[in-house]
């Protein structure tokens, strides 16, 4: 489910970040603001649950900030759901499989066709989601089958 969009005539905020050490703590700050608040709190709580892979995606347990380590907290609320870890969420996410296969292959093809998804391209999507059902949503399945569809041929 897309965020809304920012309100408008809204510029640019730089909260003031001082003293935060972890992105968390940044992301609370930037909250404090009101305009900010009500699109984060739908953006952030994913991003919690992935806060354990850095930059390329190894897993970290820890911030290294000077000597210390910071425990990373990848907990956070989903919907009406908390999640304390990533498994969690993922659990959470799994309940709606259906919707969050068909945004993964929407994702999938716009970056391998260059363009956006349109409406006429749905017959696509809905044979790709078929076809990821009848093979348990395995993501290699999910792939090829993005790869074998006729929209992806005819980009």
């Amino acid at each position: 489910t897309p965020p809304p969009p920012p309100p408008p005539n809204i510029p640019a905020i730089e909260p003031d970040i001082r003293g935060a050490k972890t992105i968390r703590d940044q992301l609370e700050k930037h909250r404090s603001s009101k305009a900010c608040r009500s699109c984060h709190a739908v953006i952030d709580p994913p991003g919690f649950a992935l806060e354990n892979f850095d930059a390329v995606g190894r897993w970290r347990g820890h911030y290294i900030i000077g000597k210390k380590a910071i425990k990373i907290d990848s907990s956070g609320q989903f919907g009406k759901t908390n999640f304390k870890d990533l498994v969690e969420f993922k659990k959470e996410l799994s309940k709606n499989i259906d919707l969050f296969t068909i945004n993964f292959v929407k994702n999938i093809l716009q970056h391998a066709m260059g363009r956006e998804i349109r409406i006429t391209d749905r017959p696509y999507l809905r044979a790709i989601l078929k076809k990821a059902k009848e093979n348990n949503y395995r993501l290699r399945d999910v792939i090829l089958s993005c790869i074998e569809s006729d929209i992806f041929k005819m980009k």
